[in-house]
């Protein structure tokens, strides 16, 4: 789990990686050039005549691994600084394009990154200069508050439940569900809680991810190819799709799951 973020606090993601620390009780540092705008509350060490370069390599020799937020494929000298620092001394670093991937899996992505390298003291950068400076803060600020309470609860899950199905960690209890509430019960009780705080932040369009690995366990254990014609007929109903076929109960079933557990074990950031 990050106990620290190092940064140079410079406009942008810098910043916003020092301010999330802040919010958050982490502690933070740096180093940032003389005569440079930067906030006192950072307390920084202000480096007498340093380039850029001698505050990226001091960061990135002061922690575990450097997080970079780029803007797009644009290489910048930061970006370059940052690599060539990594490199030579051998550190981790992941470039998380803002304009790529966002949101909630882009955090989930980076807690993977924090949680196999074993990091605890990151250093953020990134880019945030003229017109984008504001834009670039709060995407940063949302993707690094996520990021640390998925680490928090490890949540680690590349292809989530890919594993639990595998080990059969979901077990049959008694007969199959007949009712659409009947089976996000089982299916709620049985999963773990990084299981369900990954589904639970979720966006719509990722759910389709789980449906070889939940959606697989659902059509495997809750005979909706044999007998179960009344939890069809539940699915039918809450659906709207009368014609709906037990191929594509799976998906109901799921998203019904989703609805609740985004009421139960959605990350929420508290301002």
């Amino acid at each position: 789990m990050i106990e620290k973020i190092i940064s140079s606090g410079k406009p942008g993601a810098a910043a916003a990686a020092l301010e999330v620390a802040i919010k958050l009780g982490l502690a933070y540092g740096g180093w940032c050039r003389e005569g440079e705008p930067v906030p006192d509350k950072f307390q920084l060490e202000r480096l007498p005549e340093a380039s850029n370069r001698s505050a990226t390599e001091k960061a990135v020799a002061a922690s575990q691994g450097s997080l970079y937020f780029a803007a797009g494929e644009t290489a910048s000298l930061r970006l370059e600084t940052t690599k060539k620092s990594a490199l030579r001394l051998n550190k981790p670093l992941l470039i998380q394009d803002l304009e790529g991937e966002n949101g909630f899996s882009a955090s989930r992505r980076i807690a993977v990154w924090i949680t196999e390298n074993r990091i605890k003291v990151l250093h953020v950068d990134g880019e945030g200069d003229g017109r984008i400076v504001f834009s670039v803060a709060d995407k940063v600020s949302k993707i690094l508050e996520a990021t640390f309470f998925l680490s928090m609860i490890e949540t680690g899950i590349t292809a989530p439940l890919e594993s639990a199905v595998e080990r059969e960690r979901l077990p049959q209890r008694g007969n199959p569900p007949e009712t659409i509430e009947a089976a996000v019960n089982h299916l709620e009780q049985s999963l773990s809680l990084k299981d369900r705080a990954v589904i639970a932040n979720m966006t719509a369009d990722e759910l389709v991810s789980l449906h070889f690995t939940l959606g697989g366990y659902i059509n495997s254990h809750f005979e909706i190819f044999t007998a179960n014609t009344d939890l069809l007929a539940d699915c039918q109903r809450r659906s709207g799709q009368w014609g709906l076929a037990p191929k594509d109960v799976a998906a109901v079933i799921i998203r019904a799951l989703w609805d609740r557990l985004r009421a139960t074990c959605r990350i929420r950031i508290i301002k």
